[in-house]
């Protein structure tokens, strides 16, 4: 395996990893599969920076990471990027003109850069998005029908506003369940994860109202952020962007998804069938979670580890790196 930190021309430069199989040449190219993050990874490993860390337990799964590193093992080539204002990026990450529309164009700037690369064959190229990253994927599949694969990787299909209501009523419902150790944890390790929670309707409110930030406040925090994404979220039918994706189509969930419901997966797949792809995969893996990491058996601890984002500390399941390998052998070509 050979790893080239590398800079791809966009609006703004964007920096990332070009990750290849030890034999990838201009003599033998390669398939090749870019790989996009969703909200949870600003940097091109697939983390969230410290800063944005829910908790005291940091936001570093490094999915993107770990698949480019098994893919290259089974000879096919990835590249993946700091998200724009994020680790090694230009831009502003928080600026109100940022979003899934930038996400697609800087995507575009990649997928043009792989085409170009000589160790890479250019017909062969597929795109993969985890969780929102596949909205990016299946808009990237509109744009560029030359794309050769799309991978939809803990993918949303329903409207946001379920999933939001799912995740926010976790903590809500239990509160009076969890013991006072935990409660107290909460209050002092994530405070503004509580705060955002008790008030999402009114930051659904303000997006709803085309403001451009919103503020909260609560627990002794002023918190205020963009509503770029979550307007364009509010404005998005996941279930029909997906209708753009005709190339062969893998659909990966874990069984224990506690962001995205893995019947979100059902969907998808139905969709995509529905619109005439026939060549999707689905796959569903039992005992792992948004970032297919196992999760424990007992669903109380499971829940948990969700909200305090300990169900991110192990490793990516073998499992998962495998689906995807053999998905991605099959349509791009590999070892």
């Amino acid at each position: 395996m050979r790893e080239h930190a590398v800079v791809i021309g966009s609006v703004v430069p964007v920096a990332g990893a070009l990750c290849l199989p030890e034999d990838a040449s201009p003599g033998r190219p390669v398939g090749a599969l870019l790989l996009i993050g969703g909200s949870g990874a600003d940097t091109r490993d697939g983390d969230l920076v410290i800063e944005r860390a829910a908790g005291p337990i940091p936001g570093v799964p490094g999915t993107l990471r770990r698949i480019a590193h098994h893919l290259a093992h089974h000879g096919v080539a990835t590249l993946r990027w700091d998200r724009r204002g994020f680790g090694q990026s230009g831009g502003d990450g928080d600026a109100v003109n940022v979003g899934y529309h930038t996400d697609l164009i800087d995507a575009m700037a990649c997928f043009r850069w792989m085409q170009a690369r000589p160790e890479i064959a250019p017909t062969r190229i597929g795109a993969a998005g985890h969780s929102a990253g596949a909205l990016v994927t299946c808009r990237l599949c509109r744009e560029f029908p030359e794309v050769a694969a799309a991978g939809l990787l803990g993918a949303l299909s329903s409207p946001i506003e379920a999933m939001l209501a799912w995740n926010v009523a976790r903590i809500h419902d239990r509160w009076e369940t969890f013991t006072d150790d935990q409660r107290e944890w909460l209050e002092r390790e994530m405070p503004a994860t509580l705060v955002r929670h008790e008030h999402m309707g009114a930051v659904l409110d303000a997006a709803r109202r085309g403001d451009e930030r919103v503020v909260v406040e609560g627990r002794g925090l002023r918190l205020e952020s963009p509503t770029t994404r979550l307007r364009q979220d509010l404005d998005t039918d996941y279930a029909a962007e997906m209708q753009a994706v005709t190339q062969p189509a893998l659909v990966l969930h874990g069984g224990d998804d506690l962001n995205v419901p893995v019947a979100d997966a059902l969907r998808s797949y139905r969709v995509l069938r529905d619109a005439g792809n026939d060549d999707v995969e689905l796959v569903i893996l039992p005992g792992l979670e948004h970032y297919f990491c196992p999760t424990p058996p007992d669903p109380e601890q499971r829940i948990w580890e969700r909200i305090t984002r300990e169900s991110v500390l192990p490793p990516m399941a073998p499992g998962a790196l495998d689906a995807i390998a053999r998905w991605a052998v099959r349509t791009l070509g590999g070892a």
